[in-house]
């Protein structure tokens, strides 16, 4: 990956926003169970984040 300074923005504000999903997927997944509708929204959007910042690792 060619780090440059729009790479390491994205990076750093993916990092910020899966770790902002990590603390709410627990919150929710506590209180209202894993097969919740909304804790599974929070879940796959975590999903997501996390492979969109695999991608960008490994460009």
């Amino acid at each position: 990956m060619v780090i440059n300074q729009k790479n390491m923005n994205n990076s750093v504000h993916l990092l910020e926003e899966i770790e902002n999903l990590k603390k709410l997927l627990l919150e929710y997944g506590t209180r209202n169970g894993l097969n919740d509708p909304i804790t599974l929204k929070i879940s796959e959007k975590l999903d997501t984040y996390i492979v969109i910042y695999q991608k960008l690792m490994i460009k």
